[in-house]
């Protein structure tokens, strides 16, 4: 199966997670620790990026999206930023130029 990947060669990945409890305040007190853990791994030669999260507040779910060379570089990421991962699958993220918010603040 072909693996869509970026020009560096890596895979887009979607974590899921069921996350109890998970507030937009909790998400944002872990996005920090998202961005520090790839950090240190892509000094440590793990390259892996935190793109972005969504939280789905009514069912303590959040969907992040990572790329990275493979599923289990995105495991360990979420590992060291002491978050739950349920799922990790393959995706295609089709991601928009512009802000949305902004947009309809404009309109």
């Amino acid at each position: 199966m072909d693996r869509p990947s970026d020009p560096a060669g890596r895979t887009t990945y979607l974590v899921e997670r069921y996350w109890p409890g998970v507030d937009v305040d909790a998400l944002r007190a872990a996005i920090p620790r998202l961005e520090a853990a790839a950090r240190e791994m892509t000094d440590e030669g793990t390259r892996v990026e935190h793109v972005g999260s969504i939280l789905m507040p009514v069912d303590e779910v959040v969907f992040s999206l990572f790329t990275a060379s493979d599923p289990a570089a995105v495991r360990r990421l979420n590992e060291r930023a002491d978050l739950p991962v349920d799922r990790i699958a393959t995706a295609i993220a089709l991601l928009g130029d512009r802000p949305a918010q902004e947009e309809r603040t404009h309109r």
